[in-house]
């Protein structure tokens, strides 16, 4: 969406935090830092083993710079202290009746899933963080939003509903149905505003053409689309504006941290058609950038790491997080909204260190592929795989379906040649192309997981036939 084309007004919903002066906004940080490491030092055995066995103390925070000098804490930590012990770890500062919600993370990244315990002022920054969003790409009291996140004990779901009510618009829960009765639901009800991911709006977007219908025309009160959870490119979401008729958004957030801390203001996450960035939450959490192999903080524009501190959990804090996800920080003051927050670039492109796949030697991150693959508008899905072939050699594979257009043989070759060149080009590793009958691939409506990985099976069996 072109930026002079967004005429509306710049809209908050906390003003006077999203607008703050960077200095004052530097001493909230400071304040809100140092009583959430008093807090967990004097009430968590986790942490206070953490600060002693590196001999740091809360008073020796004077500084924001001197975070650097307080321990890092990972999933796995999370994972071990809860295992150890159960059900909630040490991490527990308030009287478990002061404790109003449970969450657990889904557990895709293969290292156990968290319990993360949550008081009343966690819950309000957790959907005000949301509601921010909400007020900044202009919906209005009143607004019907199709929440299609599963409603469940991950925060997705959950921080949209209660942000969308917070905010005064009204959410329509209705991730338990089918698409069908999913789409019939947001005609019935004249949908304002969806929240969904990029695979799932692919695929609603796919139905509605193949049902000869036009999505702009069918929801001519569409005021937004709002994204997360998966990568997209700018190509795509321009692409989505068009057809739909609004505005594509995104927001960035996670379970652990309980905010949707990055969001995407009235222009969307392809102002210009290029992809734009997300506006931090830095009056509700201190976010470092981190080089991921020194831990020393990025330049702006370099990628990183975030690893965060949150202001607002009393009930279970979290300090110095690694998210493990693969950003890039820029300066605050880069857009006209008044935001004044710093920014992570570029909308679309966070994946996560361990998605990252290492292919004949060399990095390949699956959203590249993303990129190369629904570039192509014929193509509706994809998987992905890399496995070892019998003879030993390392093989990636792409297997595609196409939209049910009546492509022939030749225009779907023609697609297939290209797309192999271009995943090449794009990450330097040559990968197989297949096509697979249309219904082969799976479907997703939440997190994405598109590739597999075979190679440990296939060395087992490779060194099993070379032994015999």
């Amino acid at each position: 969406m072109e930026r002079k084309k967004v005429t509306r007004e710049n809209r908050y919903f906390l003003k006077d935090l999203e607008t703050m002066d960077r200095d004052d906004l530097k001493e909230l940080q400071f304040r809100k830092t140092k009583e959430t490491l008093e807090l967990a030092y004097d009430r968590s055995g986790f942490y206070r083993e953490r600060f002693d066995r590196q001999k740091v103390r809360p008073e020796h925070f004077k500084g924001l710079e001197d975070i650097e000098r307080f321990p890092f804490i990972d999933k796995l930590d999370l994972v071990k202290d809860q295992a150890d012990n159960p059900p909630y770890g040490r991490r527990v500062c308030v009287p478990m009746e002061e404790v109003r919600r449970v969450n657990i993370t889904s557990g895709t990244s293969g290292m156990g899933q968290e319990v993360h315990c949550h008081d009343e002022e966690a819950i309000w920054a957790a959907n005000a963080s949301t509601a921010s969003h909400f007020s900044a790409i202009g919906l209005e009291s009143g607004d019907l939003s199709a929440v299609l996140y599963p409603l469940g004990t991950m925060t997705g779901g959950m921080l949209s509903y209660e942000g969308l009510r917070m905010f005064g618009a009204t959410p329509l829960p209705i991730a338990v149905f089918n698409t069908t009765q999913r789409i019939d639901m947001m005609r019935r009800f004249h949908a304002n505003h969806i929240l969904t991911t990029p695979a799932y709006l692919a695929r609603i977007t796919s139905i509605l053409i193949e049902q000869g219908l036009d999505p702009g025309e069918e929801f001519p009160g569409l005021k937004g689309i709002t994204l997360s959870t998966e990568p997209f490119s700018a190509n795509w979401a321009s692409k989505m504006e068009e057809v739909w008729g609004t505005v594509i958004h995104d927001i960035y957030g996670s379970t652990q941290l309980n905010l949707n801390y990055a969001i995407t203001c009235k222009y969307g996450a392809v102002p210009d058609g290029k992809l734009g960035y997300y506006h931090l939450a830095d009056h509700f959490a201190l976010v470092e950038v981190l080089d991921k192999d020194t831990d020393r903080p990025v330049k702006y524009g370099e990628w990183g790491e975030p690893v965060v501190t949150t202001f607002s959990r009393k009930a279970m804090p979290l300090i110095r997080f690694r998210s493990n996800d693969r950003v890039r920080l820029l300066p605050p003051d880069l857009c006209d909204c008044g935001r004044r927050s710093l920014a992570l670039w570029e909308v679309g492109t966070i994946s996560r260190y361990d998605d990252m796949i290492k292919i004949k030697a060399t990095n390949v991150w699956p959203q590249t592929v993303d990129e190369a693959v629904f570039s192509f508008d014929e193509i509706e899905e994809y998987g992905g795989r890399v496995y070892i072939a019998e003879d030993g050699r390392e093989i990636a594979q792409v297997s595609i379906e196409f939209k049910k257009i009546g492509l022939g043989k030749e225009a779907k070759a023609d697609i297939m040649r290209k797309l192999h060149e271009k995943i090449r080009d794009l990450t330097h590793v040559t990968m197989k192309v297949e096509e697979v009958p249309y219904g082969t691939l799976p479907r997703f409506e939440y997190k994405v997981r598109r590739w597999r990985d075979e190679r440990a099976e296939g060395l087992d069996r490779v060194e099993y036939l070379e032994r015999r």
